[in-house]
């Protein structure tokens, strides 16, 4: 891995408006508070830079602001880099966005291409290269297979001298549980992957991936995500009562969190069979599925609750941006994916709280666990609850805040650190691109 700042050991490697307009949201929420009192932090850590030529045109590229850790990690970043003296744009494909109140004064901005649809393609694609031609980046940065597709198309046609920087947030994918259009997507990113300038994975296991034969990307930097430790944190006295309360979990249950989309890299179905094989052990068990999906998805999960005679145990509730609230209400945080994952943001947040986790052996889960947690293998319930039951014991007797958790985050995994080695590695790829395009990124 890449060297961080000094706080951090591990760590190296997210408008309502017409069509091609701008808004600015303001920034009322108080839960927005704390991102710019982290940034504070992470902006002392490393002094802003001064030096015009140092200053560049930052454009960050996603499809929309929802509730998933890629956004919340592009919040971070475009603020952190704003306050080092950037100009930095975030543009989406949506006008919907759970960040949409924290781009205050213009600087980051939000640009939105207001797509109608999935099949508004053309006048989407066209709207778009527009409103990003207007902003003249000096480097493009980009997410997720769709948005580095046309973040390559942008720098082809309208920007040839921006440097392009693509994000790999995750593992390879089972490619025969998705749709025809996602699996289109995800092989054109790989026959492109020679495209890119960078190509910035969030885990280890996604950089080795973006290395090899499937992707093949001349050059990998990897930049773990940073944890806002000031805002994921232990319950403070009459917290967790009041999360419970608000989330409809019972005050002397046991309740375990999955924090997930519906999705079924996620697999839901294994945590609920986990589920139902826990509760013969411990009554008063309960599930607390956390996450949004498509209505027949969701219908088919909860059949499977009523099918394994736990529809009573388990607690639904959609994707939101409090999510503390969640972390602060569970006593034990669960991560069943059966592939696909990265690096999991909502296990760094759950330990940062002081939960334990329990993740399965997929992308760097393990790795960010370590010891102070579970890691049991893919796809199978009866280790997945034996994990429960083991993590359940010392939680009943004594409801045990896992401090190490807590520490293992604080100590590694430091905002201010991928705030840094992103911005040292868009700094590094927008001068070696300006020294083979003299005259810098003129689009």
């Amino acid at each position: 891995m890449l060297g961080g700042a000094s706080t951090s050991k591990l760590s190296t490697a997210c408008l309502t408006a017409r069509p091609g307009r701008v808004r600015s949201a303001s920034l009322l929420q108080a839960s927005t508070d704390h991102v710019d009192r982290q940034l504070a932090v992470a902006v002392a850590a490393r002094p802003p830079v001064h030096t015009a030529a140092a200053r560049v045109n930052i454009l960050l590229m996603v499809r929309a602001l929802g509730f998933g850790g890629t956004e919340r990690q592009l919040v971070y970043l475009a603020q952190g880099l704003a306050l080092r003296g950037h100009r930095v744009s975030v543009a989406t494909f949506y006008t919907h966005g759970a960040f949409a109140d924290v781009f205050a004064g213009g600087n980051p901005e939000w640009l939105v291409a207001a797509k109608r649809g999935r099949w508004d393609v053309v006048g989407f694609c066209w709207r778009l290269m527009r409103l990003l031609a207007g902003r003249r980046p000096d480097v493009v940065y980009s997410f997720l297979p769709v948005p580095n597709l046309l973040a390559a198309l942008f720098r082809a046609a309208f920007c040839g001298r921006a440097a392009l920087v693509w994000g790999v947030r995750g593992t390879p994918l089972d490619m025969t549980r998705y749709d025809w259009l996602e699996r289109a997507s995800i092989r054109l990113e790989r026959w492109a992957s020679h495209l890119p300038d960078m190509v910035i994975a969030n885990s280890r296991c996604g950089a080795a991936w973006a290395r090899g034969p499937e992707f093949q990307a001349a050059r990998v930097a990897t930049i773990v995500n940073g944890i806002d430790t000031h805002w994921f944190r232990p319950p403070a006295a009459g917290e967790r009562a009041a999360a419970r309360a608000d989330l409809g979990c019972p005050p002397a249950t046991l309740v375990v969190a999955v924090v997930a989309r519906l999705d079924p890299m996620k697999d839901h179905p294994t945590f609920l069979k986990a589920l139902a094989i826990a509760a013969q052990t411990v009554p008063h068990i309960i599930g607390l599925i956390v996450g949004d999906g498509p209505p027949p998805v969701i219908a088919r999960l909860r059949a499977k609750t009523a099918a394994l005679g736990i529809a009573d145990r388990v607690i639904w509730a959609a994707a939101r941006r409090q999510v503390r609230e969640v972390y602060h209400a569970a006593d034990i945080l669960c991560l069943p994916s059966a592939f696909g994952e990265g690096f999991p943001n909502v296990v760094g947040e759950a330990m940062a709280c002081g939960l334990s986790c329990i993740v399965t052996a997929v992308g760097d889960a393990a790795e960010l666990v370590g010891e102070t947690g579970r890691v049991v293998p893919p796809r199978d319930p009866c280790e997945l609850a034996r994990a429960i039951l083991d993590l359940a014991k010392p939680i009943r007797e004594s409801q045990p805040c896992n401090f190490a958790a807590r520490r293992r985050i604080v100590e590694n995994f430091e905002l201010s650190a991928m705030i840094s080695t992103t911005e040292s590695s868009l700094l590094r790829v927008v001068a070696e691109r300006s020294r083979r395009e003299p005259g810098g990124a003129v689009c």
